[in-house]
């Protein structure tokens, strides 16, 4: 199913750039999983009626805010997908990221973006964080 909102060529190295990892981690076949764009853009659809009426920095927010949702999606599955640890020939680190903080965090910024399109009444979304 061709992409509704993501239309422009090189869209899955946005949500790999949000993410911070690398294409050999993480590749395009995977991004455009429908479990994953499709889910993310009809998410977003739900959230903003008349998207695809949209224009100029509404339609930029509307961008940001589906690569944001696909890149929350995906943290589900990166502790999967990246080493935990990282060994040289002289020295070994671990490789540490909550990726249950990134989700919140994209799912934060997500709301952010949808909230700054001019057609969309404030957007309230209660969410819980366990400190």
């Amino acid at each position: 199913m061709p992409n509704k909102i993501l239309t422009s060529e090189g869209w899955e190295k946005r949500v790999r750039s949000k993410l911070g990892v690398p294409d050999a981690y993480l590749p395009d076949e995977d991004i455009r999983q429908s479990d994953v764009i499709d889910i993310a853009e009809a998410t977003i659809i739900k959230m903003v009626p008349g998207y695809e009426n949209l224009t100029g920095d509404d339609k930029v927010f509307l961008e940001a805010a589906v690569v944001c949702e696909c890149a929350a999606l995906l943290c589900l599955s990166m502790p999967a997908r990246l080493p935990n640890k990282e060994t040289g020939p002289h020295e070994s680190h671990s490789i540490y990221t909550d990726w249950n903080k990134t989700k919140a965090d994209l799912e934060a910024e997500r709301n952010r973006y949808i909230g700054m399109i001019s057609t969309v009444s404030i957007l309230d979304i209660p969410h819980f964080t366990v400190t």
